[in-house]
């Protein structure tokens, strides 16, 4: 029987193959709808004790070999008087995963809901449940919940609760120098950081050679809260400590800063590499104490060497962004970088020794291996050897503007 079906199948044209795989998903999920009616049965019988069992779901688990998550799910559908979500899957318009959405936000009805309003409220998840995919159903459920947490609270403890929302963040170092961290925002909060990190936690486009971005979720998301961070620390108003912005003082031989070796210390006791301090000296608010030869303070504070906001505007306008191959990062999501190390040029800060770049491609050039020029007002990126043995230069095209077809 396997060798026919397969046999049939591929002699469908494409249009035909995609009409049996939506007619056979619609026959799974009306099988599936027959299938809870026995559960439901089974579970008024007591038919899980009746067999040694301890409940239905554990009947279902012995019985059929599933996980506890999908036994479970299978008898809240099955016994919940949900009319809708029950016709919903008997006609195949909906899945199980969407109905377990629904009957998720559905069982955590408030007791001042009457009947009338749960069914419409029924009606208003099915909607999206006959359109989209389970989370989309998901969120839906969210909105309802917090509809639901807000329209049984006194107005007067409501505008307590909305004035101190519940917003914790807690914070610990390791021991090798990494912050560990964990909280939680209120639903106000969390929509405003969402928003801002999950644009910037898209997968970087596919490199010259074709291969993906290697970073995992998590890590796409730790560099865009680095990114927003990053964007948030050069902020015209930022909180300031004994009449500064936040800044750090290091010490470090000149010698050391030149040739990008050796360890500083900054004022708080923390120890850096010196490509680590060469990054942040490209625009954060660090002040280096440089000492010669003897001990005596050569350099210290010299503000200046970082870009004037009128440099800002005519980079942003150059170069349009970050200039990375393949980076879509615009430019408020970069900071000015030295083409040549100030220290090995006099500390001049020129639009002609100036790229701009976003906080993760940042990293790059100082600890990755890649280097940057400047030709004739175009940012050039060199690979590193190992990704590229003849190390050609590239541009970013990304942020370039489509061009006209003739007509």
């Amino acid at each position: 029987m396997a060798e026919t079906g397969q046999s049939a199948a591929w002699q469908l044209s494409d249009g035909e193959l995609a009409a049996a795989i939506c007619a056979s998903e619609k026959t799974m999920r009306v099988a599936y709808m027959q299938h809870l009616e026995l559960v439901a049965e089974a579970d008024q019988r007591g038919l899980g004790p009746a067999t040694g069992a301890r409940d239905t779901a554990a009947f279902l688990v012995g019985s059929q070999r599933i996980s506890w998550e999908d036994a479970r799910a299978r008898v809240a559908i099955a016994t919940t008087d949900l009319p809708g979500v029950r016709a919903a899957l008997a006609a195949g318009e909906i899945g199980p995963a969407h109905a377990v959405e629904i009957v998720k936000v559905l069982r955590q009805t408030p007791p001042t809901v009457s009947p009338e309003q749960v069914a419409a409220h029924e009606q208003t998840l099915l909607e999206p449940a006959r359109q989209a995919i389970p989370s989309t159903v998901r969120k839906a459920g969210q909105r309802l919940l917090g509809y639901w947490d807000l329209d049984g609270t006194e107005p007067r403890d409501r505008e307590e609760e909305l004035a101190r929302p519940r917003r914790e963040f807690r914070y610990s170092w390791t021991r090798d120098g990494r912050m560990k961290f964990s909280g939680e925002f209120d639903s106000e909060a969390g929509q405003l950081a969402e928003g801002l990190f999950v644009p910037l936690a898209r997968p970087d486009p596919a490199d010259e050679h074709g291969n993906p971005d290697p970073r995992t979720m998590a890590e796409r998301q730790g560099d865009a809260v680095a990114a927003i961070f990053d964007l948030a620390a050069r902020a015209e108003n930022l909180p300031v400590r004994a009449g500064e912005r936040a800044v750090a003082t290091v010490t470090i031989p000149y010698a050391d800063l030149l040739r990008d070796a050796g360890l500083v210390s900054l004022d708080g006791g923390e120890t850096l590499t010196v490509s680590q301090l060469r990054r942040l000296l490209c625009d954060a608010k660090v002040y280096p104490a440089v000492l010669g030869g003897d001990g005596q303070v050569l350099d210290l504070g010299r503000s200046a060497r970082t870009a004037t906001s009128a440099q800002r505007r005519a980079l942003a306008i150059r170069d349009k962004g970050c200039t990375r191959p393949g980076c879509p990062r615009g430019p408020k999501w970069t900071t000015p970088h030295h083409v040549i190390f100030w220290a090995a040029q006099g500390g001049e800060t020129n639009l002609d020794d100036l790229a701009l770049v976003c906080e993760r491609c940042h990293q790059l050039i100082h600890h990755g291996g890649w280097d940057i020029e400047l030709r004739h007002g175009v940012v050039y990126w060199i690979p590193p050897e190992w990704l590229d043995r003849r190390r050609i230069p590239a541009r970013n095209t990304a942020h370039d503007p489509p061009r006209r077809q003739a007509a």
